[in-house]
């Protein structure tokens, strides 16, 4: 896609143009695979967070401490903020799955004035939080061992846990209503 700023797409025209919710759903999914036959495939999970840790840089992180929530420890520090660097294969997966993504919305960004940046980032993480969802729905984290509460979150420094909480069950309310 060549970007001048009199073509500059929104983000559906973007998500469309590179199947980047389906794109995500498989690299996360094969993830979960490959974590669940890694050295930490015994290891209980008490969270998840598709980390958007700098727009659009994305880590998938894990907690392992399973009453960090009760405590009022949340936002967690992640056990494993970044899996895709502490399970290399998970890293390869995403570099190889996701170049052609990044690189067009790295170009995206630049060519963004702050409002269709506003956006486009808000467009990216409600495919993020669409993705987790149907992460949720299809049973993908059953490739992990999981703690009884666990929880999951798309997240960014500095957010509002509660509000990425609500926005994240907008997504969920939305997806039970179309499937009704």
């Amino acid at each position: 896609m060549s970007l001048t700023p009199d073509s500059l797409p929104d983000w559906q025209t973007f998500e469309a143009a590179y199947a980047v919710e389906e794109t995500w759903f498989k690299l996360a999914s094969a993830s979960l695979a490959v974590l669940g036959a890694s050295p930490f495939k015994d290891q209980a999970f008490s969270a998840f967070a598709f980390n958007a840790v700098s727009f659009p840089s994305l880590s998938l992180s894990f907690d392992t401490a399973p009453d960090n929530r009760e405590r009022g420890d949340y936002p967690p520090d992640w056990s494993n903020e970044c899996m895709e660097v502490d399970v290399p294969e998970i890293g390869q997966l995403w570099e190889e799955g996701h170049a052609t993504i990044e690189g067009a919305l790295l170009e995206l960004i630049d060519a963004a004035d702050d409002d269709l940046l506003d956006a486009i980032e808000e467009g990216y993480l409600h495919s993020l939080r669409k993705t987790m969802v149907r992460l949720e729905t299809r049973h993908a984290f059953e490739q992990i061992r999981t703690c009884a509460r666990f929880w999951t979150v798309v997240t960014q420094i500095d957010a509002d846990t509660d509000e990425e909480e609500r926005l994240l069950d907008q997504v969920r309310l939305a997806a039970m209503a179309s499937h009704a």
